[in-house]
């Protein structure tokens, strides 16, 4: 049996469906993540779990206990909010040991546990210190101390890292994937951060308009997108249409303009509109003449660790990375050749289904 279970958990209000039966099953210790754009009912679903919303349909259970109807502090869950929602005139021992006080723990008891989680937080040696004196990561570090030090047994996190700038939330995601795993609590992130999910979690929900689109571990949501949407929405892809079309000997393959592509996977059933995923890094820049598609460097841009180009095709525009491997290869207005290999391209459909690998050009 599963640690958490959501069965067909709905939400409506009024005429509007947040949240559309999802179901969910979430095992002890592991993280996953509830990933979507705004509006698509992720954080209606966290708020469901942690009692503040009341679910119209579907059910909560937990460790066998049916959770649906009860308040949010009789449910014990560790919370950390977007904005830390830290106590002000409270310094930092003084707010994890809140829910300690609260819960009518013994004072030894409690220093002992506030200690043993800010040493677990590394902010032992500012226990003193008030949230005005602390930086954007130390503070988020306190309320995932406060959270902790009740020993949740299920640990739930609204955007906690949306605060942050670029590098700090860099860092916190490997401190917060690391302290998770030490502690070994069962946890819940909502993000609409599509990196900050694929590295984090065990596994991602990937959600539109109240519905799991795909429950995936990171890799394979991303490499096996099940439908367009997780395609488009989990990194960035070219996404091309085109026809597929049989050539009589019970072969097909996708026409796109003047090109025709293989298929050489499984699972191409009759003739019509389909479109097709490739991702930028499985593309790969050649001299002219020497990829399976000409085209002309349209834009340019240095990313740090990679080069990202935009290449005007007979096929589409298509979006290129390259490692930095030091100065750029190609530049703005250069006529280069795009290729890539079979196992690179995905077959999409409109309806959520595994996705289907398929060749390459003829």
């Amino acid at each position: 049996m599963s640690f958490l279970t959501l069965d067909s958990l709905s939400k409506r209000y009024g005429e509007t469906t947040a949240v559309d039966s999802l179901d969910l099953s979430i095992e002890r210790g592991e993280f996953v993540s509830l990933l979507g754009p705004s509006g698509c009912g992720k954080t209606t679903t966290l708020q469901m779990i942690a009692g503040f919303a009341v679910p119209s349909d579907g059910r909560i259970v937990m460790d066998g206990r049916d959770m649906t109807d009860l308040a949010p502090n009789a449910r014990g869950f560790g919370i950390v909010f977007q904005s830390y929602a830290l106590f002000p005139h409270m310094n930092v021992s003084e707010n994890v040991g809140f829910g300690l006080e609260m819960r009518k723990i013994a004072a030894p008891e409690r220093i002992r546990r506030i200690r043993q989680v800010l040493e677990l937080v590394r902010l032992d040696h500012l226990e003193d210190r008030y949230p005005r004196e602390l930086s954007g990561g130390q503070r988020q570090r306190v309320a995932l101390a406060r959270a902790l030090v009740i020993e949740p047994p299920l640990l739930l996190l609204d955007e906690p890292l949306s605060n942050l700038d670029a590098k700090l939330r860099e860092d916190m995601q490997l401190e917060l994937r690391n302290i998770q795993r030490n502690v070994g609590t069962t946890t819940l992130m909502v993000t609409h951060d599509q990196g900050e999910a694929l590295s984090m979690s065990d596994r991602v929900v990937v959600m539109d308009q109240g519905r799991a689109m795909q429950i995936a571990e990171p890799f394979q949501a991303y490499e096996e997108p099940a439908d367009i949407f997780v395609s488009t929405f989990v990194g960035k892809t070219n996404l091309l249409e085109g026809q597929v079309a049989s050539d009589g000997n019970g072969r097909h393959c996708f026409e796109l303009g003047h090109q025709r592509i293989e298929l050489t996977g499984l699972g191409v059933v009759g003739n019509g509109p389909v479109r097709i995923s490739i991702r930028p890094e499985r593309l790969e820049m050649t001299p002219r003449r020497q990829g399976l598609v000409d085209g002309r460097v349209q834009t340019r841009q240095f990313a740090g660790d990679h080069w990202l180009y935009q290449i005007d095709t007979p096929v589409g525009l298509l979006l290129a990375t390259c490692p930095n491997c030091g100065p750029a290869g190609f530049n703005v207005g250069d006529e280069v050749g795009v290729r890539w290999t079979p196992d690179s391209v995905r077959l999409l459909s409109d309806t959520p289904k595994t996705a289907v690998p398929v060749g390459g050009v003829s």
